[in-house]
């Protein structure tokens, strides 16, 4: 492919390294649980390999997204046709991933939930509620890692646009938005497609240092440490379940409860749709019927999983123990008390925030006028090769 004055060539086969170490490593996780009975318990030792197995698979999975956008003629013209840059493509990988793992949690709670529930509230447990604990811990924390890289990529493009510099989209070429204005349309693609074969190279790391852990890198974007800083609550909530997560599945539950582990995996339900609709805004497709669909159905499944199921959760218990809903929750240990208003008042809160985003959306009429000057706001936007943050914690704050 020709552009800018460089040559470069797309090499599918660049993809495949990382698709076989993904497909690896989460074939030998499975292989490490095929001999165990339904009640097994998962030793620290399995725990640990799986734990490594899932960081494998996760940062591969990863490497494999973003090669296949950036070295592939498919992902290349899907760079093309909507504009992306480093910064977009790292966050639709990042939303693509995030979808899997969510995917992979929910078939772990119907299969926990299809054998505990049955059989006793309580006491029945299976081996895939510990083992997916800790092959998902990973996620977790390198999910923290993923959403820095993607921050740091933004805060690269706004740092280049204070400068003058432009900002640089995901094939490196700045002044695609300038040249467009003079060339049209063929001549923008002509420049999108022109620093394709070094795209990889731009992707924020420390090795070519852009990224850093304690101090802002040289080229001035913040360090890893001043993002943990600035995104408390997101990061909580990853460490809050990875780590403490991971501890009460597998170690200070006592074997007890997998039943409602089961519905807690499927809480997960929703996020493909949240990250579905971060990556149709990125796309730059909000006006679409597709982004309408998805965020009503987005709406429905976070209530349906994340509001409604944990109180019927413990009214399910309730029912068990034969003690109205009140006292039975009041009777839990309290540290269960406290991990259940903990990973649920967020979730009232960020479906708040949904609501009323849906009900701004479809309660406001935009006049053609309005929908005119936004068009053109977004376009001005776009052709000076700035857009708007997609990080998760933001995408929370205007879900709809």
């Amino acid at each position: 492919m020709t552009g800018g004055g460089a040559t470069h060539k797309t090499d599918p086969r660049g993809c495949l390294f990382q698709l076989l170490y993904s497909l690896g490593s989460f074939g030998l996780a499975c292989a490490s649980l095929w001999e165990l009975n339904p009640s097994d318990r998962i030793s620290i030792q399995k725990g640990s390999l799986l734990i490594a197995l899932g960081f494998v698979y996760f940062v591969a999975l990863t490497d494999f997204l973003n090669k296949l956008i950036l070295r592939t003629s498919i992902g290349l013209s899907f760079v093309k046709k909507y504009r992306l840059r480093i910064s977009d493509v790292l966050d639709i990988t990042n939303k693509i991933v995030s979808a899997v793992q969510a995917m992979f949690s929910c078939l772990a709670g119907f299969f926990v939930c299809r054998w505990s529930c049955p059989r006793n509230f309580l006491q029945a447990s299976h081996f895939l509620s510990e083992s997916y604990a800790w092959f998902a811990a990973s996620y977790f924390f390198y999910d923290i890692w993923s959403m820095y890289k993607v921050y740091a990529a933004e805060a690269s493009n706004k740092i280049l646009a204070t400068l003058g510099l432009g900002a640089t989209n995901a094939n490196g070429a700045a002044a695609a938005a300038k040249r467009s204005k003079a060339e049209g349309d063929s001549g923008a693609a002509a420049v999108v497609n022109g620093g394709a074969g070094g795209a990889l190279d731009e992707i924020p790391s420390i090795s070519n240092g852009s990224l850093s852990i304690l101090l802002a890198s040289k080229l001035g974007t913040p360090s890893f440490l001043r993002y943990l800083i600035t995104h408390k609550l997101m990061v909580f909530h990853h460490l809050f379940i990875g780590s403490y997560g991971l501890m009460v599945i597998s170690f200070l539950r006592g074997g007890l409860g997998d039943c409602v582990f089961s519905f807690m995996y499927m809480m997960e339900l929703s996020t493909p749709f949240v990250s579905f609709r971060g990556i149709l805004s990125i796309m730059g497709l909000k006006e679409s019927k597709m982004y309408v669909i998805n965020g009503l159905v987005m709406l429905f499944t976070f209530f349906w999983c994340r509001v409604f199921l944990m109180p019927y959760v413990c009214y399910y218990y309730s029912q068990v123990v034969n003690l109205p809903f009140f006292e039975a929750f009041w009777r839990l240990p309290r540290g269960c008390k406290i991990s259940i208003l903990a990973l649920f008042l967020p979730q009232l809160y960020w479906f708040r925030l949904m609501l009323r985003g849906a009900i701004k959306v479809f309660g406001k009429k935009k006049s053609p006028t309005n929908g005119s000057l936004g068009n053109d706001a977004a376009t001005n936007a776009n052709n000076n090769g700035i857009k708007p943050s997609q990080s998760k914690d933001r995408e929370i704050r205007s879900l709809m």
